[in-house]
């Protein structure tokens, strides 16, 4: 089996229990992963390693911050905050001294291609 087949096997899993998740039960899954601005994500994504060096001041950048947030799996899937999950993200970064390696646990259920966020944590 491909290394890419089972990655997109594990996507698809990953996406069903999710949506089986916040349909069924409406309650939060916790994910685990980096945080990332949107306009910096499928660079993100593309690369092996963690986004360990991705800065607090390039998600603040005004066209960083304005395309909004989201999380980055270690699956290398990335998934877009609602509006709330967007304000949340913008605080902790503002909030917070550290510079970079913003790993993060997220609360929250999906809604349609979103997640709405009900609770942001560092590591």
């Amino acid at each position: 089996m491909s290394s890419l087949f089972r990655t997109d096997l594990k996507l698809l899993v990953l996406i069903g229990i999710l949506i089986f998740s916040s349909s069924s039960f409406a309650s939060d899954v916790a994910i685990k992963g980096y945080l990332v601005d949107v306009a910096c994500s499928a660079r993100r994504a593309r690369k092996p390693e963690p986004p360990t060096v991705h800065s607090r001041l390039c998600m603040q950048m005004p066209s960083c911050n304005d395309s909004g947030y989201g999380i980055l799996t270690q699956e290398k899937q990335f998934i877009k905050f609602d509006d709330d999950g967007n304000q949340k993200a913008r605080k902790l970064l503002a909030e917070t001294n550290q510079a970079n390696d913003f790993k993060i646990t997220v609360l929250g259920s999906m809604d349609g291609d979103k997640m709405k966020v009900s609770k942001i944590e560092l590591q």
